[in-house]
């Protein structure tokens, strides 16, 4: 599978290091916590980013392949509280290193496919799944008709690997592959 590397590109760096220093002064605000300074990412700006940092992992809740659930990407390894501590981390200590808040998004914006009622259960779970009662299953694992209805839904334009999940674009495995007929005597 390729790996979308959202760092390789400098205008993609430069845009982050600008928000990254919004950000930052935002934090050096008064009474602007090191939280409402990160919203400033997750909440304000991120809906511009999403397409060129965010990533599928390939991974969905069993319970989100039913066609009629509500449904979110959820950001597994829990960016809010990473960039807030990371914000919090260079406000204290004084710190200015765009590269590590650039660092620091693109490895946390990585999301699973999950119900609505599964995100709420992950983030009271502070993100570990045994206990929020949250089963994944590999994407390509389900049938073609599921993966293109999710990859429609939850996908295509909203992740910035989403070619990489694409149904249409698989080649068969052997076992998909249709097995010619035998002339018959």
């Amino acid at each position: 599978m390729k790996t979308v590397i959202p760092s390789a590109s400098p205008t993609l760096n430069a845009q982050l290091t600008s928000l990254y220093e919004e950000i930052m002064w935002l934090r050096g605000r008064p009474n602007i916590t090191s939280s409402v300074a990160r919203s400033w990412y997750t909440h304000a700006c991120a809906e511009r980013f999403k397409k060129h940092v965010r990533r599928f992992t390939g991974r969905i809740s069993k319970s989100s392949v039913d066609p009629e659930a509500k449904l979110q990407l959820e950001h597994h390894l829990r960016i809010q509280t990473s960039l807030t501590s990371l914000v919090e981390k260079h406000h204290t200590g004084n710190l200015r290193d765009p590269a590590d808040f650039i660092d620091t998004v693109i490895k946390f914006e990585e999301v699973h496919i999950v119900t609505s009622a599964e995100n709420y259960s992950a983030r009271r779970a502070k993100g570990d799944y045994s206990l929020a009662g949250i089963e994944l299953v590999d994407f390509n694992s389900l049938s073609i008709e599921d993966q293109s209805r999710l990859w429609q839904r939850m996908l295509l334009g909203r992740v910035a690997n989403h070619a990489d999940f694409n149904p249409n674009n698989k080649k068969p495995n052997k076992s998909e592959q249709a097995t010619p007929m035998k002339p018959s005597d």
